[in-house]
């Protein structure tokens, strides 16, 4: 195993880097509207790495982690087919891992945010995290309700 001498921003920095430069020299030779998207990704990741540079040790750290986190597409497939009785096409299980990942990233941000209101410190308990549902389901922001009523009328 290679030990690495960089640290945690460095390597992201870095890489962010290398995903610029590969992104802008590939598509330069390509039609105009591919040229547009080439410019915009650019500049998207320019103000990426803008803000990447502006973030301390801890969030770096975080930052990484949330980057290399996914939900594994063989158990996305088992749920989705398990609830549906289909199985779902891959893109499918892509899209539904990357929909997760952002409702967890939400709920975790909320926990931190009650977690702080809280004035506590530390990680965030299950307290927290149950009191973050409790909130957003409360704001209609995941849709999930206890009681749901039956949409279908008997005859």
């Amino acid at each position: 195993a290679v030990v690495s001498t960089q640290s945690t921003g460095e390597r992201l920095k870095a890489q962010i880097a290398v995903e610029s430069s590969s992104s802008s020299s590939s598509s330069s030779s390509i039609l105009t509207q591919k040229e547009k998207q080439s410019n915009a990704e650019s500049e998207e990741q320019a103000r990426l790495q803008v803000l990447v540079s502006s973030l301390g040790e801890e969030q770096l750290d975080r930052y990484e982690a949330f980057r290399r986190s996914k939900f594994p597409q063989s158990l996305v497939k088992k749920l989705v087919a398990g609830m549906t009785g289909v199985a779902p096409s891959a893109n499918c299980t892509i899209a539904l891992s990357g929909i997760a990942k952002v409702l967890v990233g939400q709920i975790v941000e909320e926990s931190l945010d009650i977690q702080e209101t809280q004035k506590e410190s530390g990680p965030i308990h299950p307290k927290h995290i149950r009191e973050a549902v409790r909130r957003m389901r409360n704001k209609g922001l995941l849709g999930l309700t206890k009681h749901r009523k039956c949409k279908l009328k008997r005859l």
